[in-house]
């Protein structure tokens, strides 16, 4: 806990800026930090621009992030949410590529003599969305966006892991569209304090755009914001679900811990074609500060397993109730837009720890 502490620390005094409101861009840089049981412990940089397109619109926010972790995985991403034309429109566009050394201590080896199921798995992922209001509080649009995954055994329990779990290599793009109900201020876009945010989508994954065979979810994710005990306080919820085809491939399944859907959860471990989540965090202002401290829990449910593939795997055995909760602590690095700077601490129902260092909220 005392590292976790100075890190924060470290990070506002060397990284921190004062946004200036009569300046139509500002900049931060922070690290970051991230340690989970299967990716290991990793540290990195992040870089942030908040600019307006326009007078009439909510401010915009480009991010450039990069990790490297103990176990030579790393990730690579550059993200853009631009708010223009008076708040017309809204682009989300993001870029990415991670490379990660997974192991899994199964607890019953595949094979007598090893237990931990080691892999490598490589993505590179794209997607743009473009939507336009249509009413007030109210956007419709679609997005366009590829996935690709490739998967490599390095001993016999990963090689065992991957086939008993449906993993195989993938390449895809994909067409969605979406209808978003959206109450937030142009303040509130980076930190809610009063208002709603639902997004229904609905994506298609056509074979003459490269599925083996054709597949689709649908998901919806409703988050409320509203005050807490105190007029700073912010009590925020979630509620998330996601239904996808019989033939979805094990890349495009509902996943804990993806979306920061039951953080504290390793993206990829546990999935299955449905997925039910709720959950709940709890932000106190600390008086005369920019520091706030949040408690936070959920609760998921995956069914539906997945299809099996040529050599036989499923996801059948990730079906069931899971759960998480934790607490952190956030710096506020731009006061005016309520950017903050964040470390969570996670414990799972499975017994996993997994520590965040990073930027925005979780939801």
């Amino acid at each position: 806990m005392k590292f976790f502490l100075v890190w924060l620390i470290m990070t506002v005094l060397l990284f921190s800026e004062e946004t200036n409101t009569t300046t139509p861009v500002t900049f931060n840089g922070m690290p970051t930090l991230s340690s989970n049981p299967t990716s290991g412990t990793g540290v990195g940089l992040m870089g942030i621009m908040v600019y307006n397109v326009d007078p009439g619109s909510s401010p915009s926010q480009t991010m450039l992030m990069g990790q490297y972790t103990n176990t030579d995985s790393y990730n690579v991403f550059a993200i853009n949410k631009m708010f223009f034309d008076s708040d017309n429109y809204q682009s989300n566009t993001v870029i990415g590529n991670i490379f990660n050394n997974s192991e899994f201590d199964l607890g019953i080896p595949f094979t007598p003599m090893e237990e931990s199921a080691n892999f490598d798995v490589t993505m590179f992922v794209a997607m743009q969305q473009i939507l336009y209001r249509v009413m007030k509080d109210v956007y419709m649009g679609g997005q366009l966006f590829y996935i690709g995954q490739k998967f490599n055994a390095l001993n016999a329990t990963g090689q065992g892991f991957l086939i008993a779990s449906g993993i195989e290599d993938s390449s895809r793009v994909g067409l969605g569209a979406t209808v978003s109900y959206d109450t937030r201020t142009k303040k509130e876009k980076f930190y809610p304090r009063d208002s709603q945010l639902v997004n229904l989508v609905f994506n298609d994954f056509p074979e003459e755009f490269g599925s083996e065979e054709r597949f689709y979810n649908v998901s919806l994710n409703a988050r409320h914001y509203q005050e807490g005990f105190k007029d700073d306080d912010v009590l925020a919820l979630q509620l998330y679900y996601q239904y996808s085809s019989p033939d979805t491939p094990d890349g495009a399944l509902s996943a804990l811990g993806a979306r920061n859907i039951l953080r504290g959860f390793s993206i990829g471990q546990y999935k299955a074609r449905n997925m039910f989540a709720i959950q709940a965090e709890y932000r106190y202002q600390v008086t005369d500060t920019r520091f706030r401290v949040a408690a936070f829990g959920g609760y998921a449910n995956l069914s539906g397993g997945s299809k099996e593939t040529a050599q036989g795997g499923s996801r059948d055995s990730n079906n069931g109730d899971y759960s998480s909760f934790g607490a952190g602590v956030r710096y506020t690095l731009q006061e005016e837009q309520g950017i903050d700077y964040r470390i969570d601490i996670a414990r799972t129902s499975t017994d996993d720890y997994a520590v965040y260092a990073s930027l925005n909220q979780a939801f």
